[in-house]
């Protein structure tokens, strides 16, 4: 894990004394050169090509080069899921075959393009490169989000400041991801692992449950630690997970889980999407136009994870769910939707339970591929052996 590396406490280091020792005017260009150094480190000559992106990206205040650079962070973005390896390799691999994949630029891409619409419609007035810069190469977030906004992002770097409570707060938010990651993730990660040996229904069913409580705390411990370390540089990034196996339905889960991916699918794919489709025919029918625009999101949500027919696969299954709860949401009488039995404790714990099953049984795609899914599925429902 990057962040128990030596290199990149030592980074962390310089850039935390420098960050607060020069001047504040200073700040943007400390982070964006110690991040330069950290991308670097771990992703080799690949950041000339972000550099440029990025560059593309900041002269993107008129409408064709707007379009240029949102179409060629797209483009990188589909390249490198459909050609390239999903993690970085080492620095010291040279050769065609070594080619190094941009750390987190999944995470990266969708900041990115967020500056090319927010521009584009106006709500970005000015831009300043050393910004932009400490924006895309701010390290503790670039590994696995969590997706920052740019004004949000600047008004907290200007407005850190060193104090006990910021460094206490970081410090204990880091070791609870510590936590998460090496003593509960990495253990069921041990039972996961097994899925090619499975051959009983009660098995197939352990190691689903393993997975989907793995992929949480796995998920949840990153972004724990890389706001705890922004927390240390008095820097307060979003809130990517909260309590998400508690959600009582499946919107309530997508608010709760990996929030900021749902917020910026929302912004940017959701609602533009059902904007579009008000304006035709379909006006008159909403639930289809919450249905397709679900869809539609949820595929590029998937599609965001990996370009494989199994991802593909959990972002359907996805849409199709959000889509079934708002039609039966909308045709829920309100008799029923107020009566006390309905909003009960007991209610609420069989929804928070159903919820929990339908997701643990989305994760099976996304856990494995889709022949070896379509196995697992079979003899979780004692359909084959």
């Amino acid at each position: 894990m990057i962040f128990t590396d030596l290199r990149f406490l030592v980074l962390f280091a310089a850039c935390w004394g420098c960050f607060f020792t020069l001047p504040r005017s200073w700040r943007p260009s400390v982070l964006a050169f110690w991040g330069a150094v950290f991308y670097l480190t771990y992703a080799g000559t690949f950041l000339a090509a972000v550099l440029v992106l990025v560059g593309l990206v900041h002269s993107s205040g008129r409408r064709p080069l707007a379009w240029a650079a949102g179409t060629t962070t797209i483009a990188l973005l589909a390249y490198f899921k459909l050609t390239l390896r999903a993690s970085p390799l080492p620095a010291t691999d040279t050769g065609p075959a070594a080619i190094l994949i941009p750390l987190g630029f999944s995470y990266l891409a969708f900041e990115l393009l967020h500056v090319v619409i927010e521009r584009h419609r106006g709500r970005i007035q000015v831009l300043r490169l050393a910004d932009l810069l400490a924006f895309a190469f701010f390290a503790p977030a670039r590994i696995a989000g969590p997706i920052k906004r740019l004004p949000e992002f600047t008004a907290a770097v200007q407005a850190a400041t060193l104090s006990g409570a910021n460094v206490y707060a970081g410090v204990l938010r880091v070791l609870i991801g510590l936590a998460k990651k090496l003593l509960v993730a990495d253990v069921l990660a041990l039972t996961v692992a097994e899925s090619s040996y499975v051959s009983t229904t009660r098995h197939a069913w352990t190691i689903v449950l393993a997975f989907s409580l793995q992929i949480y705390f796995d998920f949840s411990a990153y972004s724990d630690i890389a706001i705890g370390f922004a927390r240390l540089m008095g820097i307060e990034l979003p809130e990517n997970f909260r309590w998400a196996y508690l959600a009582s339905n499946i919107r309530d889960f997508w608010n709760r889980w990996h929030i900021t991916l749902s917020h910026w699918v929302r912004d940017y794919v959701f609602m533009p999407t059902a904007s579009a489709l008000f304006q035709t025919r379909l006006r008159r029918w909403p639930p289809a136009i919450a249905a397709i625009s679900y869809l539609l999101a949820f595929l590029i949500v998937g599609a965001w994870h990996g370009a494989t027919g199994a991802f593909l696969v959990w972002g359907l299954y996805h849409g199709i769910l959000l889509a079934l709860f708002h039609f039966v949401r909308l045709k829920t009488p309100a008799r029923i939707a107020d009566h006390p039995l309905y909003r009960s404790r007991v209610a609420k714990g069989l929804a928070v339970a159903v919820t929990f099953a339908c997701v643990t049984l989305g994760w099976v795609p996304f856990m494995l591929p889709l022949k070896e899914a379509q196995r697992l599925l079979g003899i979780m429902f004692g359909a084959s052996r």
